[in-house]
């Protein structure tokens, strides 16, 4: 090994599908050499990862690998400027493109910590909402490697609330004066991981979350439910994760299968008594080498029991990576929701810039850019029995579909723009942006 200077070499082969001393077949190698440099990558610690045959000796037929690192920068202090609102597009056309409404402060984030891939955040946000938080995550902790941790706490208030869902568009309420909605969340994981490919997460929280009367006494006393002002419970939670991508950030070709289980609310006392199951499979076909791929993602979820949920709970399709394309200016929420998402790619551009003496970080010396033409379609259905009547998109097929240009940078990095449609003949440009932290 040559270029871990920090990184411990016994996280470096845990992560491979051979060890020392293993049989392997000469027909296979070149494609395991290439696949277990992508798992390195996949740790998302280092910039380059190369596994080459270094020497090989016919007559006993041992080979020598070298394995050649470059590890990434790993303090990242990023200043913090993003948007309040669920996406760009949004923030640009239903706000006007208002800088009142950016939060700003700092995200701290170290990476490797202790040359373990563990990581450390610490986020302070302030600006049109606030947000405070601490997070720790490390996957090794036994001498096997096998178990891991993830435990953390946040705290955020806003003087916005979204209180309702009218039109399939969120209603919102300020007051400057006072705090709308205030929350504090904490929890802890214990990872374990028997086999490279496939983890086990167990997970404990706990969350508060508080609203301003006026919310729950007038705009929707349904927001909690009768009237409620204030939401708390604790909530246990299994997963389970077989991953065999190539490359996480953008893949190319494999699987992924993952399915969650979680139970809001333990206690007799909690406000909140909720049982959700969630699955996702995706897979990635590729063609020419990985110069061209298609991309298939299910994701779907139900909720029991069938009676009326509180509004705060209600979310269903439009919120995070959750959503239909050309559908981005809506949400669809429900108890349950199924969504197909389907892509083609096709590869553009493929070139590694040598920036040498022009960045003097070792790090970022070596700049890979890929860029991918897209061909989209997506469906999506979300099931509300109790809010959709003013809703029209609730319980109804919904189908978008488009073009567009992905980048991706420094392998994590991923810039999409995107020009879709939706089968309500509505269509507009629509940017998507993941640094990678």
């Amino acid at each position: 090994m040559e270029g871990n200077r920090k990184t411990r070499s016994a996280l470096i082969l845990r992560e491979l599908e051979f060890t020392p001393g293993d049989s392997l077949f000469i027909a296979e190698l070149p494609a395991a050499l290439e696949r277990n440099s992508l798992r390195l990558m996949n740790l998302g610690i280092f910039n380059t990862a190369k596994i080459n045959v270094r020497s090989w000796n016919p007559e006993s037929n041992h080979v020598s690998l070298h394995i050649e690192l470059i590890e990434a920068w790993y303090i990242y202090p990023v200043p913090l400027f993003e948007l309040a609102d669920r996406n760009f597009n949004v923030w640009w056309k239903e706000f006007n493109r208002s800088l009142k409404r950016v939060n700003y402060g700092i995200d701290w984030n170290q990476l490797n910590l202790t040359g373990n891939a563990d990581a450390l955040k610490v986020k302070t946000q302030f600006g049109y909402s606030n947000k405070y938080e601490l997070r720790y995550s490390r996957p090794n902790l036994n001498r096997d490697q096998t178990i891991g941790l993830d435990f953390g706490i946040t705290y955020s208030r806003s003087h916005e609330v979204a209180y309702a869902t009218d039109a399939n568009k969120l209603q919102f309420h300020v007051n400057r004066n006072i705090w709308q909605i205030v929350q504090l969340s904490t929890g802890g994981s214990v990872l374990w991981r028997p086999g490279l490919f496939t983890t086990h997460r167990f997970t404990a929280e706990y969350r508060s979350t508080t609203v301003a009367d006026s919310i729950a006494a007038v705009f929707n006393p349904d927001f909690f439910l009768g009237g409620a002002t204030r939401q708390r419970h604790l909530s246990l939670l299994y997963s389970l994760t077989f991953d065999y991508r190539d490359i996480r950030p953008y893949p190319l070709s494999g699987w992924l299968l993952a399915a969650e289980l979680r139970q809001n609310g333990l206690l007799p006392g909690d406000n909140l008594h909720l049982f959700r199951a969630y699955v996702e499979y995706a897979r990635y076909f590729p063609f020419l080498e990985k110069r061209m791929s298609l991309e298939t993602v299910f994701r779907g979820r139900t909720s029991l029991p069938r009676c009326r949920p509180p509004y705060y709970n209600n979310q269903a399709l439009g919120y995070g990576g959750s959503f239909v394309r050309g559908y981005e200016y809506y949400v669809a929420d429900g108890l349950d929701f199924g969504l197909l998402k389907t892509a083609f790619h096709v590869q553009i551009f493929n070139k590694t810039f040598h920036l040498d003496k022009f960045m003097p970080l070792e790090a970022f010396r070596n700049f890979p850019l890929k860029m991918y033409l897209s061909v989209n379609n997506d469906l999506g259905y979300a099931n509300d029995p109790y809010y959709a009547e003013q809703n029209p998109l609730a319980n109804h097929l919904l189908w978008g579909y488009g073009f567009g240009l992905d980048i991706v940078a420094y392998y994590d990095k991923t810039a999409r723009f995107e020009w879709s449609w939706n089968d309500r003949g509505e269509n507009g440009f629509f940017l998507r942006i993941n640094t990678g932290f």
